[in-house]
């Protein structure tokens, strides 16, 4: 097993940067208007946004990290719980360790699936 040392407070500030960055995506899609803040935003399209950020941030992981068991979902859980402290939503600290997981699963199928191919070696 691997084990992720990373502060909370630490994940909590990649996590701020990131949904920023998927704030301004949104913002240039038009999928959100323009002038909306996160805060101002509901649960339901708060959510989405921090677990775009989520994937995104996994995605920038090594592999190993993803393919391997870590402590990752106990990381991300907490963090996102932390979010009740910066944005006062409560929901937030209803985030859990299955919603984690989802996300990390995800990526880690997609991974495991394109290792296995043997495509690369022909190149």
């Amino acid at each position: 097993m691997i084990e992720l040392k990373i502060t909370i407070e630490a994940a909590l500030a990649l996590l701020l940067d990131r949904i920023k960055v998927e704030m301004k995506m949104r913002h240039k899609s038009n999928d959100i208007s323009k002038f909306a803040r996160f805060e101002d935003l509901s649960y339901k399209h708060q959510i989405k946004i921090v677990e775009a950020a989520i994937f995104d941030t996994i995605f920038l992981l090594p592999v190993d990290i993803i393919t391997q068991k870590s402590n990752l979902s106990l990381i991300i859980t907490e963090t996102v719980k932390s979010l009740y402290k910066v944005f006062r939503k409560e929901e937030f600290l209803l985030y859990n360790k299955k919603q984690a997981d989802k996300i990390i699963n995800y990526i880690y199928n997609y991974f495991t699936a394109n290792l296995k191919d043997d495509g690369f070696k022909n190149n």
